[in-house]
């Protein structure tokens, strides 16, 4: 009878450790038409928001190696990789206040950097994910569209981190570029909790629970 308690009450601590845990935070400063960027989006951000997305808090930002100047009423920005890439920044900054819900917004975010041609393929990845491109378009034709890319941008600047390479991945807080190849891994090794059934698919034991 003892044991039998004891082993409900181990049982009932491991359950209530997996509640516990805190999903793993990713932060990515991305451009809209750096080539890494869409690699990195396609080939690890958004396969492992589909397989760990109950383990994973994402704060996905697009302004990388860009520059922002006032100008009378508003903003104007300098991107890498040329005006069509501040138009893509904004586009998906806007899509990340106006697409409802954090699926459909990734899946959008995924389609764009797949194709990799910015504001070319706003209202095409809108109609496949299901999302209706207006209040995106308004969004990036007007003042709302520079000044949220302009938040973005202080928001990066705050990091205080030298930017010689685009994408910055942060995991938890801490800057781990090395995530770029092994994202899904990396989320399974800093989740303190149980494994979800998907990190199977990176090579961890559902049953441990890392200390």
């Amino acid at each position: 009878m003892i044991a039998r308690a004891a082993l409900a009450a181990a049982l009932l601590g491991v359950a209530l450790a997996a509640v516990a845990a805190p999903p793993v935070t990713i932060s990515a400063y991305l451009e809209s038409l750096c080539p890494d960027s869409a690699r990195f989006v396609t080939e690890q951000l958004y396969p492992a928001w589909l397989h760990l997305r109950e383990i994973l808090a994402l704060d996905i930002n697009f302004y990388g190696k860009a520059q922002t100047a006032p100008r009378p009423g508003g903003y104007v920005f300098a991107c890498q990789h040329g005006p069509g890439e501040c138009e893509g920044n904004m586009m998906l900054t806007c899509a990340k206040k106006h697409i409802p819900g954090e699926d459909r917004y990734m899946a959008f975010v995924n389609c764009v950097m797949r194709e990799l041609a910015g504001v070319r393929a706003g209202y095409m990845c809108a109609q496949e994910v299901g999302v209706s491109y207006q209040d995106i378009a308004n969004c990036l034709n007007s003042l709302e569209g520079e000044s949220l890319l302009h938040q973005v941008g202080e928001k990066q600047r705050r990091l205080n981190v030298s930017i010689s390479y685009v994408p910055l991945i942060f995991v938890n807080k801490d800057l781990l570029n090395e995530v770029e190849t092994n994202l899904g891994s990396q989320v399974c090794e800093a989740y303190r909790g149980l494994k979800p059934a998907n990190c199977s698919l990176y090579g961890f034991s559902l049953q441990t629970i890392c200390k």
